[in-house]
């Protein structure tokens, strides 16, 4: 199991820790329409234990993190995201699949780039920070590893947090909010580790009720709202 190396937890003792800040395999499934155990057909263990221990878990949930089970399928197709788009048609910003929105180039399209239909989640549950880490928003691409990587010293993580992916970002945004009517990235910006076709790096953020904005930046770029949304 992922994450066995720290230890685990009984998904019932993570539920009463995490409350509503929780999305586990029966949200999932409620959300996809498919029974969970199908989903985790993998790995049977992820229905049961969560592949944290308990002391991990309670400072995680002290940090104001999520707990999010990820699956790499909807159980007919592998759950990229245009498989999501196909799910979800209002998910994400329509116009952004119409050619604007790269800062550096006009044409840009989201369903040219090939992440969007390869990439999918692994099968696993992840620690998710709820908002981008502040010591890395404004700041550009480079300069936000190196203020991540001192955070996580900080607290006892170091070489433990990463960015998450485009469809990691994509996935646990448009789901947790179909789970929990809960919008999160609403007025902030989470930066992948996905690379665009032409140098960029895939950001995403201020959903609202019009969808969720996915875009390429370059690395150069940095305003107030963009950090990382650091995940374990």
């Amino acid at each position: 199991m992922p994450g066995d190396r720290f230890g685990h937890t009984p998904i019932g003792e993570a539920r009463v820790l995490f409350a509503d800040a929780l999305l586990g395999p029966e949200e999932v499934g409620r959300v996809l329409g498919v029974d969970p155990v199908a989903l985790a057909a993998a790995d049977p263990r992820l229905l049961t234990k969560v592949p944290y221990d308990a002391d991990t878990l309670r400072a995680a949930r002290t940090r104001g993190e999520l707990l999010l089970f990820r699956v790499p399928t909807d159980g007919t197709a592998p759950l990229t995201l245009l498989r999501l788009l196909e799910r979800f048609p209002d998910a994400i910003q329509a116009k952004l699949l119409k050619g604007v929105g790269y800062l550096l180039k006009d044409e840009w399209t989201l369903d040219q780039e090939p992440f969007a239909a390869r990439a999918a989640c692994q099968l696993a549950w992840c620690l998710v920070h709820r908002e981008p880490i502040p010591a890395t928003r404004n700041l550009s691409y480079a300069l936000q590893d190196a203020a991540l990587a001192r955070y996580a010293a900080g607290i006892g993580l170091e070489g433990r947090l990463r960015r998450r992916s485009a469809i990691e970002i994509v996935y646990d945004t448009l789901l947790f909010e179909r789970a929990r009517g809960v919008r999160l990235l609403g007025r902030a910006w989470d930066w992948s580790d996905t690379p665009t076709a032409d140098g960029g790096y895939v950001i995403a953020g201020e959903f609202s009720a019009g969808g969720l904005h996915v875009l390429g930046y370059s690395r150069a770029v940095r305003f107030g709202t963009l950090g990382i949304c650091a995940q374990h």
